[in-house]
């Protein structure tokens, strides 16, 4: 789809304020997030102490996916019951007082403050992912889910990157200025909710199951009854994982064995974050393209190979390492370093790759979903997902207790993505054009 198709869709209602009220929300996340570990690893915040910095960070970022997990499965019971778009105003809602919360937290420094406001975003995104997934295909035609999905996901990143860089810079620019960022960005996304249409729910006198262990258990058969759906899921479930390993490894990884400063760690997480935006949009222009098969799996597959390929470089070839006489290197030595660049064209060839394999997963599970159980076919998804996201983070810190290399992060990527590439080749032969009851019409 062509970018002024994709510039008319930003303008229709039934689009714009749910790409408004989802980038305001990521934005907010990735910024409490990495403000958090930023206090953590470079501001000398007491934080479980006692433990090494490379496992800290990931034990941070638990407290976020942990309670995302935990209450997905009934919050895609919810989106099935209630209109959408109500969830929609009552999320964000939750978010603003969660955000006042998180600027006295700020304010104070108070990490403990700071870690119960992540948990709770993580509890409140919980409802909003899986309505967002089964809102997409109800309000956009079949045509319109991979642009869709492209924009959703590519300025995402974007944004992403750009709440890598507030949460970061806390150290720089103080609490209080981050605080009140934060407060704007979920009025601003509140204010996109009360635009929303309507969205009607499939399912109005659906009795929810509010018992965590067995509602998850549930939507977990039901995604496993449908394997069509439950392929693609998986896929993107790896995406979250693998950027996790990513996320998780680089800002120990910079400081503790590059030997670089917090400038050098916002520029590799700048740099990925980018081509990841670059690599989904692209997908936006070329993926209706014929030579990628029915719904672009063959395309999702180039991805995957790329990701496995690019990373292999980051773990054979020597990365970029400060022997300065200073404590920690500063961003001119890094990009100095003779080694930096063909470190970062395997970082943004990964990256880029990783967005190319995405977008066609999460407009194939949206599409193929039938639209009476697509919410919880989608909070199954987002179960899945947090699972791998919190697998991996495990098995990071299982590694760092261990005292393994410090590239070994880096060999998971590439064993788990050699796997997938090779199911997605064998995929991209068998070729199978499906039925797709679950989108909007024409």
């Amino acid at each position: 789809m062509s970018a002024k198709a994709a510039g008319h869709l930003l303008r229709q209602r039934r689009f714009a304020p749910l790409f408004v009220l989802f980038q305001t929300g990521t934005f907010n996340d990735n910024t409490l997030k990495n403000a958090l570990i930023a206090l953590i690893t470079f501001g000398g915040v007491a934080f479980l102490s006692d433990l090494p910095s490379q496992i800290r960070v990931p034990v941070a970022a638990l407290i976020f996916t942990g309670p995302f997990t935990i209450l997905c499965a009934i919050s895609g019971q919810i989106a099935d019951k209630v209109d959408r778009g109500v969830i929609f105003r009552w999320v964000k809602r939750a978010e603003i007082l969660i955000m006042a919360l998180a600027g006295l937290g700020f304010l104070l420094e108070d990490v403990r403050i700071l870690a119960l406001c992540l948990g709770l975003m993580g509890a409140q995104s919980a409802f909003f992912s899986p309505t967002k997934n089964a809102v997409l295909p109800q309000w956009l035609t079949k045509d319109e889910l991979i642009t869709g999905n492209a924009l959703m996901s590519g300025v995402q990143f974007a944004v992403l990157l750009i709440g890598t860089i507030v949460g970061t810079a806390v150290i720089q620019t103080g609490t209080g200025t981050i605080a009140i960022v934060l407060f704007v960005m979920a009025l601003f996304g509140w204010l996109a909710a009360e635009q929303c249409p309507p969205a009607p729910a499939p399912m109005p006198d659906l009795n929810v199951n509010y018992e965590p262990v067995s509602a998850t258990w549930t939507i977990l058969k039901t995604a496993f009854s449908n394997p069509d759906v439950l392929r693609p899921l998986l896929g993107v479930s790896w995406f979250y994982g693998l950027s996790t390993v990513f996320v998780t490894t680089f800002p120990d990884y910079v400081a503790s064995v590059m030997g670089f400063e917090n400038l050098v760690l916002m520029l590799i997480l700048a740099i990925s974050t980018l081509a990841i935006l670059v690599g989904s949009l692209l997908t936006m222009l070329i993926g209706d393209w014929k030579v990628w098969g029915p719904e672009a799996v063959r395309l999702s597959a180039v991805g995957i190979i790329g990701v496995a390929l690019f990373t292999l470089g980051l773990y054979a070839l020597p990365s970029p390492t400060y022997a300065g006489t200073e404590a920690i290197g500063p961003l001119s030595d890094f990009l100095s370093d003779p080694l930096t660049p063909l470190f970062l064209a395997c970082l943004v060839g990964a990256s880029l790759c990783n967005g190319v394999f995405l977008v066609p997963l999460q407009a194939m599970a949206q599409r193929r979903s039938d639209p009476a159980i697509r919410a919880r076919l989608m909070s199954a998804g987002s179960v899945l997902l947090n699972l791998f996201v919190n697998l991996t983070t495990f098995g990071l810190i299982g590694l760092a207790a261990m005292n393994v290399g410090p590239k070994t992060p880096f060999l998971i990527i590439i064993v788990g993505s050699a796997f997938v590439a090779g199911y997605a080749m064998y995929r991209s032969v068998r070729l199978v054009e499906r039925p797709h009851p679950g989108v909007a019409a024409e």
